[in-house]
């Protein structure tokens, strides 16, 4: 629920391609870390945009600090399989041989579902690493694949289950989908924008969520919202003769009313599709986008989430 969503220990941060997912997901980390919290930002699989919203370079496989309580990582299904091997087989060299043959690498090509497996292993793997204090992270936020591929993702921990019987990989898929379904410690937090694909595609993903992969759900984030004191019909229209600058002016306000209506239309029928606390965020209007824009829109999500924890509360 929103009010305790930052107490659970993993976050999954999904939603179709070109949302704003990663936004969110910067979001939400920062939110962690600005209350004293040891956070990973984790990506599943490569890309640059998370990177770029971070102010850091492209992410390794390893932790990298963005600033103090906030780490970063780009986590591979293949890196994350020659991990799991290190820790299976403790002596190097036999490590090597196994990950440097043929035979291994034709096996990783081709088994279905592996590296999907092995991303979101490592995710598990990483919520239960210890430091000297305890716990090495207090809370994972992880930057998911556009939405098909983040439910093959989430899928593969039952799937292996089901598909293997008594042993290693049942119990490993076991574990990890212990994480899953545990609503004390996970939530999933679909993001999407107020248009019509993205809310149908948000739709159906709600209903996959819920009734095949049984996962906890905690906040729906609505990005680049535009709202309008005007219809767009109420728009004035320049009069003759008026300067280039009242034209375009009245054009853009024409613009923004119109996509202001196309928003509110939408945000009315994914209230009634998905029903679940939902926070709004605004359409910025910027030449580039970083932290101090992540703090901006952050800053109109703690008023809403606290708008909806009191909500709760009576």
């Amino acid at each position: 629920m929103a009010h305790d969503l930052f107490e659970r220990r993993v976050l999954f941060v999904v939603g179709k391609g070109g949302v704003g997912k990663s936004t969110v997901a910067a979001l939400l980390a920062v939110a962690l870390a600005e209350r004293g919290k040891r956070v990973l930002l984790a990506q599943m699989g490569p890309g640059r945009r998370l990177g770029e919203v971070l102010g850091v370079a492209e992410a390794t496989d390893a932790p990298a600090e963005v600033f103090r309580g906030l780490c970063f990582l780009t986590i591979d299904g293949e890196s994350a399989l020659s991990e799991y091997l290190g820790l299976v087989l403790p002596v190097k060299r036999v490590q090597r041989m196994v990950v440097s043959s043929k035979l291994y690498r034709h096996f990783v090509a081709a088994a279905p579902g592996l590296k999907e497996l092995m991303t979101v292993g490592k995710i598990w793997y990483e919520e239960q690493l210890e430091s000297g204090r305890g716990r090495k992270w207090d809370a994972i936020v992880v930057d998911a694949p556009a939405t098909g591929h983040s439910l093959q993702y989430l899928r593969m921990p039952a799937a292996a289950h089901e598909a293997f019987g008594p042993g290693l990989v049942r119990r490993e898929a076991r574990k990890v989908l212990d994480l899953l379904e545990d609503p004390a410690r996970t939530a999933v937090c679909p993001v999407t924008t107020a248009e019509e694909m993205p809310v149908n595609e948000t739709h159906e993903m709600y209903a996959q969520l819920c009734d095949q992969l049984k996962m906890p759900l905690g906040v729906l984030f609505v990005n680049r919202v535009h709202t309008a004191p005007l219809a767009p019909d109420d728009v004035p229209t320049a009069p003759a003769g008026a300067s280039s600058l009242v034209v375009d002016v009245l054009r853009c306000g024409r613009e923004e009313a119109g996509w202001a209506a196309i928003n509110a239309h939408y945000l009315r029928r994914l209230r009634a599709a998905v029903p679940m606390p939902t926070v709004e965020l605004p359409f910025l209007c910027c030449e580039e986008f970083g932290l101090p824009e992540v703090r901006r829109l952050l800053g109109h999500a703690e008023r809403q989430l606290s708008t909806l924890a009191a909500e709760r509360a009576h």
